[in-house]
């Protein structure tokens, strides 16, 4: 081959000749472009040959599709779905082969449910290191001073409870307060011995305790925090025992011993709110909000006047205030700690507002949130959601997918299938 002729690219016959080489060595991307070449050499007067190339093409493309789905599974493997997905569609573009078609859809649903199954099993509990050392961060002064001085056993303590054994947790806690040695200062352990007849439903023992406690630091500047904390849990006990009165008599109190703290009028509010008085627990939450100030807003605050405004129909300001708690987390690049319960509350009032796609949104966010509970929930709105928004089939599918994934009885499977009819999906 002259000189001339490399630098136009070659003849046709010099072209094919390396293109098979490279396709013989696997070299199938360096092997199509010299087919390629070929094929734009062959012209009119090579017509059984430029069939030959073509069919040469196919093959590289599909050999390449085929590596692309590989590298795919390898990465989808490794926990890195996007870029999976990116090296489906990039298989897609190359070759048009019905086994790589096939191929890719098989890899779309599982790669959806493998990354839904994945971010269930991941979400993996915290250390007991961990866990203690973020316990330990709530804590006052003179209640670390306290903890400090008690035995292995209130670490152990605190473990169970952690664990959800909170009958463990009072009977060490309960040692602790009436080993001889020890009742004489132990004041902050009545606290925690109160949270765990709370959550054991013993109330009127709760009552008792955190009574005892309050009693025991009155007066203490540094245990303000820890009074508020006592006086709450003790208004939430006598309110689920019916003793309203008296539940308000302590939230009251609570406002008296920190009037500057919004905690304090939020638990009100709350309070408030959950007997119907919607007026005065909005007027509890104004103060509350006017007490955090802007800098550093509580977003528990927007979150209950978000539910108190949905309880007297106000829902444009509920919605807005719903936003306001997304908003937060997104604006910090943490949509995954979307609290549950405020996503699915303005994911409702988009839906009705006739915005589906905005409340699919807010579930495909729950979907990979903190609330892997909740997952297989969140994954079935989104895909439905999707559907009544018209959204791409391919996009709808793939919550579908994480859906029946994350199934676990018949009822749930039951339910993916008859969303799916209704959505006019394939299973």
């Amino acid at each position: 081959m002259s000189f001339l002729e490399r630098l136009l690219g070659g003849t046709f016959e010099s072209n094919l000749a390396e293109g098979e080489a490279m396709l013989a060595e696997g070299r199938f991307g360096d092997a199509r472009m010299a087919f390629e070449r070929a094929l734009r050499k062959a012209g009119r007067a090579e017509p059984e040959g430029a069939e030959r190339v073509r069919d040469r093409i196919r093959e590289c493309r599909f050999e390449l599709a085929r590596d692309a789905l590989r590298r795919a599974d390898a990465l989808s493997e490794e926990g890195s779905a996007d870029e999976a997905r990116g090296l489906l569609e990039e298989a897609a573009e190359i070759s048009e082969e019905a086994e790589i078609l096939e191929g890719i859809k098989e890899r779309r649903d599982r790669y959806e449910a493998e990354e839904a199954r994945r971010l269930v099993e991941d979400s993996e509990e915290m250390s007991e290191e961990e866990f203690l050392a973020v316990i330990a961060g709530t804590w006052t002064d003179p209640q670390a001073e306290e903890y400090a001085t008690l035995p292995d056993s209130f670490r152990e303590a605190l473990l169970a409870s952690h664990d959800g054994d909170h009958e463990r947790a009072h009977s060490l806690l309960r040692e602790i307060a009436d080993a001889p040695d020890l009742a004489a200062r132990a004041r902050y352990v009545w606290l925690e011995i109160g949270r765990e007849l709370a959550a054991l439903d013993r109330l009127d023992e709760a009552i008792e305790a955190l009574g005892r406690f309050v009693s025991a630091v009155e007066g203490d500047e540094e245990s303000v925090d820890s009074q508020v904390a006592a006086l709450v849990l003790r208004a939430r006990a006598m309110s689920s025992l019916d003793r309203h009165s008296e539940a308000e008599d302590q939230l009251r109190r609570a406002t008296e011993v920190a009037p500057d703290s919004h905690v304090t009028f939020l638990a009100y509010g709350s309070f408030l709110r959950g007997r119907g008085q919607n007026e005065r627990a909005l007027a509890a939450l104004d103060k509350s909000a006017e007490l955090m100030g802007q800098m550093h807003p509580d977003i528990r605050v927007l979150r209950e006047m978000g539910f108190t405004y949905l309880a007297m129909e106000r829902k444009r300001e509920a919605e807005e205030s719903f936003f306001a708690v997304v908003e937060h987390y997104a604006s910090r690049g943490e949509h995954a700690q979307i609290d549950p319960e405020t996503g699915v509350a303005l994911a409702s009032l988009y839906e009705e507002r006739g915005e589906p796609m905005k409340a699919a949104d807010i579930h495909r966010h729950l979907a990979v949130g903190h609330d892997t509970r909740s997952h297989f929930l969140y994954n079935l709105e989104a895909a439905r959601l999707l559907a009544v928004a018209g959204a791409d089939r391919e996009l709808v599918e793939r919550y579908f997918s994480r859906a029946s994934e994350l199934a676990v009885d018949s009822e749930q499977i039951e339910r993916v299938s008859k969303e799916r009819a209704d959505a006019g999906t394939e299973g």
